[in-house]
Order: C-alpha cells, then sequence, then structure tokens
C-alpha cells in the first residue's frame, strides 16, 4: 500500500463492516494463497463478527443512547432469541412487537451515525445546507449514486460493460434474500491470530448500526487476556482520539470518538491517525 503519506513494503488488509472479505479469506486461507497477503496484519472497521452479538450490542446501543426505552429492551431480551439454531423466522410475537417499537424509534434517525442530520433536499444542484451537527454532509450519497450512475465514470472504470438496464445501488435488494452468510467469523480471527497476524478492529463510537457495544459483546466471546487495560488514546498528543484495548495474541480494539460507521467520512484526521499507528506496527499513544 502507498500513499502521500505511508509506504509499506509487506502487504496488508483492511476492511469495513462487512464488505465480504470473511468469505474471500476464507476461500483464500483454505488454499493457503493469502497468507502472504496478511502476514504483516489487518484492520476492521464496525466489524460484523458475530450475529447474537451484533444485534443484542445493538439494542443495548439504542438503549444506553436514549433512542429506545428500557422496557423495550427488556422485552427484547425476554421475548428474542438470536441464537444460530433459533433463527429469525421463530421469533415470537412479542419480539417482533418488541423490534417494532424499536424501528419506529430509530426511523428518524441516521443509523449510520446517530448525532448526524438528515439528508432533507436530495436536489443535486442546489447547494446544500450546512449540516447541524457537523461538517459532513448528510446527503454525500446521492451525489455517490449519481456519479456512480454517470455512463463516463461506468466507462471510466469499466463498469457496466453488459449495459444493464438498472442503476447501480450501493446495496442490492438481493441481500434482503441472502441467506447463506456466516454467523460468526470469529473463529476465522482466531486462525489468524494463530498465525501470528496482527488483529486490529475499530469502532466509530457513534455508529449505531454496528456500534462499540456489539464489537464488545462479540470480542468477550474470544475470551481473550488483556495485556494494556483500556485506556484514551491521544492524536497529536493533546486530543484524544478515542479509547484502546490491547488483548495478548496481538489484538487490538480501538474506538474513534465522534465517529460513525464510515469513520473516515466523519473523522478523517482520527481515522488517519489510527491508520498510521497501524501501519508504523505502533501501539496507540495513551494521554
Amino acid at each position: 500500500m502507498t500513499t502521500s503519506s505511508f509506504s509499506v513494503s509487506t502487504p496488508m488488509f483492511n476492511g469495513e463492516s462487512y464488505d465480504y472479505w470473511s468469505v474471500r479469506m476464507k476461500t483464500c486461507l483454505e488454499s493457503h494463497d493469502l497468507w502472504d497477503i496478511v502476514e504483516e496484519g489487518i484492520m476492521i472497521g464496525n466489524a460484523v463478527l458475530h450475529d447474537e452479538a451484533d444485534v443484542m450490542g445493538m439494542y443495548e446501543y439504542f438503549a444506553s443512547h436514549a433512542i429506545i426505552s428500557d422496557e423495550t429492551l427488556q422485552q427484547i431480551v425476554k421475548h428474542c432469541n438470536y441464537s444460530e439454531s433459533y433463527g429469525d423466522r421463530n421469533q415470537t410475537k412479542e419480539c417482533h412487537m418488541a423490534e417494532s417499537r424499536v424501528d419506529r424509534n430509530v426511523g428518524h434517525i441516521d443509523i449510520y451515525n446517530i448525532y448526524a442530520p438528515l439528508c432533507t433536499n436530495t436536489n443535486l444542484t442546489k447547494i446544500p445546507n450546512k449540516a447541524s451537527y457537523s461538517i459532513v454532509d448528510p446527503c454525500s450519497d446521492y451525489y455517490v449514486y449519481a456519479y456512480m450512475n454517470r455512463p463516463d465514470v461506468q466507462k471510466a472504470l469499466h463498469a457496466n460493460v453488459t449495459n444493464m438496464q438498472y442503476d447501480w445501488e450501493p446495496c442490492s435488494d438481493v441481500l434482503e434474500h441472502w441467506e447463506d452468510s456466516a454467523y460468526t467469523v470469529i473463529p476465522l480471527i482466531e486462525e489468524l491470530m494463530t498465525h501470528g497476524v496482527r488483529v486490529w478492529i475499530f469502532s466509530g463510537d457513534t455508529d449505531g448500526r454496528v456500534p462499540v457495544t456489539s464489537t464488545k459483546k462479540a470480542l468477550k466471546k474470544m475470551e481473550l487476556t488483556v495485556k494494556d487495560e483500556w485506556y484514551a488514546w491521544m492524536m497529536r498528543g493533546r486530543e484524544v482520539g478515542g479509547y484502546a484495548q490491547v488483548y495478548h495474541r496481538n489484538l487490538t480494539f480501538a474506538t474513534v470518538r465522534g465517529a460513525g460507521h464510515q469513520v473516515p467520512s466523519f473523522q478523517p484526521a482520527r481515522a488517519l491517525s489510527l491508520l498510521a499507528h497501524f501501519l508504523a506496527g505502533h501501539t496507540l499513544p495513551p494521554a
């Protein structure tokens, strides 16, 4: 990987949320084709790691951030079962009612950054209003959609060479019917660690879709031994970039303060600092 700021001789692997890296990597690892690529480490942001931990952690995050009531969370805990053997189709009526209450509350905010404003005008020719919370433009998704559907852009990317008669979408409706995704990728991460691969997992702490509580619950299932206890990591020595905990067997978990699901979109400087330390092989600096 080479940028204007970094030059590293050994490849490293970076992924975000659930970008299919686990499926591709598992196939390659089984055929021993990918070990050289991940030799120096992998880095995953707001990672989907374990379905039950991810879902329950999400509801706990909503309750702890005053998005849903404690009573709704209690109903989820009491009536819903998200274990691998249970399945969504077997949920009780009470569970579905509680989930519906969650949906009604969450539907009025951006789940990918619970404190960010919503886009209220998708007119691409109008100068957007200044965001109420941050410098992030809440309508940026619409710009990307329009840009990626331009014929000249698709031609430059060698995309849509078969002239499909429908628009490019960031998420396909096909995913709504996807039933063979892995329930957990924890065994894969443990396999990487067994082979000495350095693993960094990070979370933007305002993401409600795969929140920090979900990642913490998933990591707890790995029963790792803490090497460096939870601490504030600093950016430029004077600003808290987030919090981190280092585990034995070369796994680091870090949060990025004030960042949503796509961390660099919301906190580019803190994301850059995180990446720089990862590439340099350095731990995040404590206060």
